[in-house]
């Protein structure tokens, strides 16, 4: 599933179960569809149609639990479906780097006084993953006088708008395009110094290799309020530097800008701890229905739609209040990145943890403040 680093992490995944199974029951089970050419990893697909299978689709794996139902003969196979990109499923940094081959690249793109930022643009400019965004360029400048090191630009740096801004502000700095993502995750895993995109590409690179520091956005995919299934943030390691963004998502690039404005210098360094150490409020349902909409919720929930049109539920009230509410379901239609781009403050509330998720805002705080859910309704042109 997915792109390089989604695969290596599956795989890391993987064999993190299996060295549990060896620890345990002393038997090595078979690794099963792993092929991963450029670090000479191959596993052939095993069939397992005839053979007792559990499915795992979470972020979070159960990773005691599974290899005790391998060990004990209760399945005889564990299919992972999921991006699994917790670090608690990843086996050690030493596994993990044992398992990834790493031949230094002949003409490093940083050196030792520099500090090499991953660019990622590509299929991410048009805004579609909420949670994968570009870094505000005032943060690299930030960094740069933090560190004292030069700025290098590295990766999918093809012309757009934000590119354009890194230029203008960066006209003394190395701008250098990638050229295949093996060489590439080479170059980013040598780097002495990085600052990682909000990409599981970068970020694997940065924890795999060497560098004396990582100085890593906790900004959209990396948010653990905003994206709360993935956790990508180390533990005990002294590499890296997290500086804490409010919640801030994804607008196609045209509109980048304007979103980087609204959180301008809006972040902070803090320690892991005091990320992981939040203790967010419980959503309130009472509060929370007094904005709901039939209409809204049927919508936004076409599988629930499709349950009451076929009578498992007598209306969506009544699946909101019994499942939806539990289930973390939107009660009502809020476009989330007009919402914390014309709110900083909200942004900023949501990201310290005062409150359960972005609905949960706007009905405690954010309708009282005459805030919007959405962005007003131009008028039609005459």
């Amino acid at each position: 599933m997915g792109n390089l680093a989604n695969q290596m992490i599956q795989a890391m995944v993987a064999v993190s179960l299996a060295d549990q199974l060896r620890d345990r029951s002393g038997t090595s089970p078979r690794l099963s569809n792993i092929n991963l050419p450029a670090f000479c990893m191959h596993h052939p697909y095993v069939p397992h149609n005839d053979i007792a299978t559990l499915t795992v689709t979470g972020h979070t794996l159960d990773t005691p639990a599974l290899a005790l139902a391998l060990s004990t003969g209760a399945a005889g196979c564990i299919d992972i479906r999921s991006y699994a990109q917790r670090m608690v499923n990843f086996p050690s940094l030493n596994r993990a780097r044992r398992l990834f081959a790493h031949t230094p690249p002949q003409n490093p793109a940083a050196g030792p006084n520099d500090l090499l930022c991953s660019i990622r643009q590509g299929d991410i400019l048009d805004g579609h993953h909420p949670d994968y965004v570009l870094i505000p360029p005032a943060f690299y400048a930030d960094m740069a006088e933090i560190t004292a090191l030069n700025p290098v630009f590295f990766g999918q740096i093809d012309d757009s708008p934000y590119m354009a801004t890194l230029r203008a502000l960066f006209p003394q700095a190395r701008f250098v395009p990638g050229v295949s993502p093996e060489a590439d995750f080479a170059q980013l895993r040598h780097a002495p110094h990085i600052v990682p995109a909000i990409s599981t590409f970068s970020w694997l690179a940065a924890w795999l290799g060497h560098a004396q520091t990582i100085h890593l956005p906790v900004l959209g995919l990396f948010h653990l309020g905003q994206s709360p299934s993935v956790d990508l943030l180390p533990e005990d390691d002294a590499r890296y530097r997290f500086y804490q963004f409010p919640y801030h998502y994804a607008v196609p690039v045209a509109q980048v800008a304007a979103a980087h404005q609204a959180i301008h210098r809006l972040w902070r360094q803090v320690p892991r701890a005091a990320i992981t150490a939040q203790v967010r409020p419980p959503r309130d349902l009472d509060a929370l229905l007094t904005q709901f909409s039939e209409a809204e919720y049927s919508t936004l929930h076409p599988d629930v739609a499709s349950a009451v049109e076929g009578g498992h539920f007598p209306s969506f009230r009544h699946h909101f209040v019994h499942h939806g509410f539990a289930e973390g379901r939107a009660p009502f239609a809020l476009d989330h990145a007009f919402y914390v781009t014309a709110y900083p403050m909200a942004g900023l509330e949501l990201s310290d943890g005062h409150y359960a998720d972005i609905w949960h805002h706007f009905v405690l705080s954010g309708r009282g403040r005459g805030y919007r859910r959405r962005a007003p309704e131009k008028p039609p042109q005459p």
